[in-house]
């Protein structure tokens, strides 16, 4: 390795983690302390955008310990500053270790937090076909069938449960007004949308069929009349979409 790029390594190692990574070429403490000040507040203020409930739960002196553990420790795969809030949560679930003022959903929540962020960016190429009668559905793109142990869309500084009574199964999605919102849904919808999600452009008979063998212990004739109206609710939320296969 070149000089230059050790000198630039230990630069960026410094600016990540001032206390622990110091930097021994001289320049100016009040040109260094811009640095590290503007990269930091940069970080920690895509954090606080991203994750407002999550930091809702801590001290300001607690937030900033944490903004600035991810910092120093996570090594960020891509460029991009909107990756930031998907990295922070992938740090969460595999590299950080809980500390005494972190509550155990602590990643769950951030994931949810994380979902709905890239719900309202996520771009959609299917077209919402006009049909008379749905014969042929699909899992809009706008949408994300998610589940957690613990009930992730209710915590708050109020409410902070300390043990998992899940699972608990939610659909975050985005409507044609742009509008994100979570819903709330049973087992068995979450079974039912992600056999859509996996079946390209599934028949309603197909997916009757898929869902009564997978649920031998209801009677046939009420499995079908559940599919119908979840399948009519997940329409009118447009987390289904209508698709005609003639066309």
């Amino acid at each position: 390795m070149f000089e230059f790029q050790k000198t630039q390594l230990e630069f960026i190692e410094h600016i990540k983690d001032p206390e622990n990574k110091p930097f021994s070429h001289p320049i100016e403490s009040r040109r260094m302390n811009i640095y590290k000040e503007l990269f930091f507040n940069n970080i920690k203020g895509f954090l606080s955008s991203g994750f407002p409930v999550l930091e809702s739960l801590y001290s300001e002196d607690e937030w900033d310990r944490l903004a600035r553990q991810f910092f120093a420790e996570h090594e960020c795969r891509s460029p991009y500053f909107t990756d930031i809030s998907k990295e922070f949560v992938e740090y969460l679930s595999n590299e950080y270790e809980l500390q005494a003022c972190d509550s155990a959903f602590m990643a769950e929540l951030a994931h949810y937090e994380w979902m709905e962020l890239a719900v309202s960016i996520r771009k959609q190429t299917q077209k919402w076909d006009a049909v008379e009668s749905v014969e042929n559905m699909q899992l809009s793109q706008l949408a994300s069938v998610v589940s957690y142990q613990y009930p992730v869309h209710q915590i708050s500084q109020d409410y902070q449960p300390t043990e998992s009574n899940g699972p608990v199964y939610l659909v975050i999605h985005r409507d044609s007004d742009d509008k994100v919102d979570f819903t709330l849904i049973t087992a068995m919808t979450a079974h039912l949308l992600l056999t859509i999600e996996n079946n390209a452009h599934l028949s309603i008979d197909s997916l009757n069929s898929i869902m009564v063998e997978s649920l031998p212990q209801l009677d046939a004739a009420q499995v079908i009349q559940g599919v119908k109206q979840i399948v009519e609710q997940m329409l009118e939320h447009e987390i289904l979409i209508p698709y005609s296969i003639n066309e």
